[in-house]
């Protein structure tokens, strides 16, 4: 389990670069929070990306077991640069759904090796009801 002194770390982090906002805001799911974790901009902080992403990695390889899953795929948009940082790391394929089919291209709703079998570990920037992983999922 991720320690308290990296959770607080951590909290301090994304508070530190706006990402942690006090307020009332509607989430996607139609609920009303008094906060909002905005991962999108951690990125555009490499130190606080850097701490993120170790802190998913360590809750990875603690919690889930990193033989317990073939390949990393990233809900798009926000999940993506951390997926492709945890996969890098944890030497895993990494592959990643699109909302929709394309209409051009090789028109596929996942991008990347995706073989029969594969058991897949879905990564996302955030969950609160985890509809957004349960579409990727489908």
């Amino acid at each position: 389990m991720i320690e308290e002194p990296l959770k607080l770390e951590i909290c301090k982090v994304l508070n530190k670069i706006g990402a942690l906002q006090f307020g009332t805001f509607k989430l996607t799911s139609g609920k009303i929070s008094p906060y909002y974790i905005d991962l999108r901009v951690v990125p555009s902080f490499p130190d606080a990306f850097q701490k993120v992403c170790e802190a998913y990695i360590e809750f990875i390889r603690e919690k889930v077991g990193v033989d317990k899953f073939d390949r990393i795929a990233a809900v798009p948009v926000a999940g993506m640069p951390f997926a492709s940082v945890i996969a890098y790391d944890l030497k895993k394929p990494f592959i990643y759904v699109r909302k929709g089919v394309r209409l051009h291209g090789r028109q596929r709703r996942i991008e990347g090796v995706l073989n029969p079998g594969d058991r897949v570990l879905l990564v996302d920037d955030l969950i609160t009801t985890g509809l957004s992983l349960r579409k990727a999922a489908r």
